[in-house]
């Protein structure tokens, strides 16, 4: 859709790649998973092969361990698992500090409120 709108604004086409075509492509260095899937417990429709030996697999979701996502992409040889707390905690610190002009410490709240990823 977004594409599509794009394409109503240029006179160049412009073109957006499926899922299936990014799935297709192999070796990336972070491979985030922001679709809704995981709060249901589902897999995305993504393919072990996108994940390089190594790379970071990021979910967005939090708080739920070790999701289908994460699974995959330590099968598939991802060295990083993260997941969003470190995000949700860091967008709270920076609401606080635009309010109250003091940056608070964060890496104790994020070890309090994780959940192992291993």
């Amino acid at each position: 859709m977004l594409a599509a709108e794009a394409a109503a604004l240029s006179s160049k086409p412009v073109e957006a790649p499926s899922v299936g075509d990014l799935c297709a492509e192999a070796g990336f260095d972070v491979v985030i998973n922001a679709t809704s899937a995981s709060q249901s417990g589902a897999l995305p429709a993504i393919a072990p092969g996108v994940f390089a030996t190594g790379c970071l697999a990021y979910e967005m979701v939090y708080g739920r361990g070790l999701t289908p996502f994460l699974r995959l992409a330590q099968a598939a040889g991802a060295q990083r698992l993260a997941d969003g707390v470190g995000m949700l905690v860091e967008q709270a610190a920076e609401a606080f500090a635009w309010w109250r002009g003091v940056w608070p410490e964060t890496s104790a709240v994020i070890a309090e409120i994780s959940v192992p990823l291993a």
